[in-house]
């Protein structure tokens, strides 16, 4: 008997490590399937960021049809959008200038483009086994000394926004 599990013992190969779940546990999942995307934002933040109701559209990624929402700030410039996606937040970890944080308890990665000179902050939440949501705000305008924003403002109001859509998302799913 000891020779038979032995000889089963020395045939297995030790199964490759999956890799490491760069997320922290999800306070609760989220299936975009249920969500509205122009449902996310509070009526306290578009009072804040002074926008309307949103327009509902789509958008491709990866030859993939997904739902978005748009909402744009004529008097400042800034515009957000708020996509579904049906693919796991954590596939943009490896992309150049990305970095892992949290937003309201999900894990998330960011991602900045364009800093000097109109700034685009992207914030990637991990909200459910192979889904996540978008959050894009770009500044389509100068500061009115004709400076470019600085991305570190453009990514908190993405911050802020990804909070607000995420508690809002799990709330009208909940």
């Amino acid at each position: 008997m000891l020779a038979l599990a032995a000889a089963v013992t020395a045939g297995c190969t030790p199964a490759p490590a999956a890799p490491l779940d760069p997320f922290p546990p999800r306070p609760a999942d989220i299936d975009i399937e249920r969500v509205d995307p122009c449902a996310t934002l509070s009526p306290e933040l578009k009072r804040e960021l002074q926008v309307g109701e949103g327009v509902a559209g789509t958008a491709p990624v990866d030859e993939m049809t997904t739902r978005a929402c748009g909402w744009g700030n004529l008097l400042d410039g800034f515009n957000y959008t708020i996509q579904l996606i049906p693919q796991d937040a954590g596939r943009a970890v490896a992309d150049p200038g990305t970095w892992v944080s949290t937003v309201a308890g999900f894990g998330t990665v960011t991602q900045t483009e364009r800093a000097d000179t109109f700034p685009l902050c992207q914030v990637l939440v991990d909200v459910n086994d192979g889904q996540t949501i978008r959050i894009q705000v770009q500044t389509t305008d100068e500061q009115t000394d004709g400076a470019a924003y600085p991305v570190d403002e453009v990514c908190r109001r993405a911050d802020r926004v990804a909070a607000d859509a995420v508690q809002n998302a799990d709330r009208v799913v909940g």
